[in-house]
């Protein structure tokens, strides 16, 4: 019967002393309170409206030639412009403005001369090439934002888990389970986690 007792009371210690080394964590806490994931969020949502503010110009800019287009491209996807560079996208776009102008009356004339219809003729090539153009920069820069955001998520895991790894070996946690699947423990390490995982740059 000691025998019995003593083997109940070992078998309970040794259940204690494991249970001190379970941890768990809240993923969804951490993505959401962390401002690290934050940081990552917002710089992809700045560069997907950056991304749309661009193809945004270009569609209101189509009457443009292919070296117009592609230098007020680079100029709109550029980081902060000098002077002489925002001069230049103004120029660009007064000037595609001011041939949509002319192409929409040019249009509008019932019988055209010979030099309008070259005109006509001129402008409405760049604008179909502009639309085609611009097509082709919305699925480029469709794929650079998913790559962005794939990227994004592969860096905020990897860290989250090296946080995570971290702080249990600190505390000497064998195992850290997900709060998603743990009803109750208390080495939650969550707090901790959101903290360093701030603390980085």
């Amino acid at each position: 019967m000691k025998t019995l007792i003593g083997s109940i009371l070992t078998f309970s210690c040794l259940v204690a002393a494991h249970a001190q080394a379970f941890g768990v964590v809240d993923y969804e806490r951490v993505v959401n309170e962390s401002t690290y994931v934050k940081n990552n969020l917002n710089r992809l949502q700045a560069l997907e409206a950056r991304y749309r503010g661009v193809l945004q110009t270009l569609q209101e800019n189509l009457v443009l030639t292919n070296e117009e287009r592609q230098e007020l491209t680079n100029l709109l996807l550029a980081d902060n412009l000098n002077e002489a560079q925002r001069k230049r996208v103004e120029q660009l776009t007064q000037t595609a403005r001011q041939r949509a102008g002319e192409l929409q009356q040019l249009r509008q004339k019932p019988q055209p001369s010979e030099t309008e219809k070259a005109a006509l003729d001129r402008f409405t090539q760049m604008e179909t090439v502009g639309r085609e153009a611009l097509q082709t920069l919305a699925q480029q820069l469709g794929q650079q934002l998913d790559q962005q955001v794939r990227q994004s998520r592969d860096e905020v895991e990897k860290a989250v888990r090296e946080v995570i790894a971290q702080v249990a070996k600190e505390k000497k946690l064998t195992v850290v389970f997900s709060a998603q699947v743990v009803f109750y423990a208390e080495n939650d390490i969550t707090s901790e986690v959101i903290k360093r995982l701030d603390e980085r740059k």
